[in-house]
């Protein structure tokens, strides 16, 4: 899986000059201008940030349900084209169980996503998102699939932002508040902003 993301980051990376040099065109004067692909953007590297809300966790509990998490994020964006993001994001809550304890649960996520435009600023995306609990009852981690679908809105020419919805398939994994194997899905919707770095 790693080989795999370092071989896309690297195939963006090495298309950049030629999608640059072809988003070039001639001006008024002869002078050159910035073609409609990258809009002056020397690279399509951005940073960014979402807020995301989901509808629990994926295995028929209400942990997770409103602000699900924050999460900071790098990646490159070709207006028009594609996406590739990675982001890590986080969040809190408490866990009771039925005999009356509470457990902190510090729950993490480290999102993979790879999107393409289909229609101007609609785009599609997959995902995969490793996942992570902590608590003092045991600590446990599984994989998420996902996928979703969003539209961008173009701000101060180097700044978008953006809304998704999409859905996402939590694979089987052990609850140790449950005490058995658990799988599921969920609903999750994002609202975020994108800012290219040149």
């Amino acid at each position: 899986m790693k080989k795999l993301i370092a071989l896309v980051i690297l195939a963006l990376f090495a298309s950049v000059p030629a999608w640059s040099q072809d988003a070039m065109s001639m001006g008024a004067g002869g002078a050159p201008s910035a073609g409609p692909l990258l809009n002056g953007i020397r690279t399509p590297l951005i940073l960014g940030g979402a807020l995301g809300f989901g509808s629990g966790t994926g295995v028929g509990t209400e942990r997770g349900i409103g602000l699900y998490q924050i999460e900071p994020m790098i990646g490159i964006w070709y207006p028009g084209l594609g996406v590739f993001r990675v982001g890590y994001g986080m969040f809190c809550y408490d866990e009771d169980m039925e005999n009356g304890e509470e457990y902190d649960v510090d729950h993490s996520e480290f999102d993979f996503e790879l999107g393409i435009h289909l229609l101007g600023e609609v785009y599609l995306m997959g995902s995969y998102s490793r996942v992570k609990e902590l608590s003092d009852l045991g600590d446990i981690a599984w994989n998420e699939w996902g996928a979703s679908f969003g539209s961008l809105f173009s701000i101060f020419s180097k700044t978008l932002l953006f809304a998704e919805v999409g859905y996402r398939w939590v694979l089987t994994h052990y609850d140790p508040f449950k005490d058995k194997k658990v799988h599921g899905g969920r609903l999750q919707l994002n609202v975020g902003f994108a800012s290219y770095v040149f």
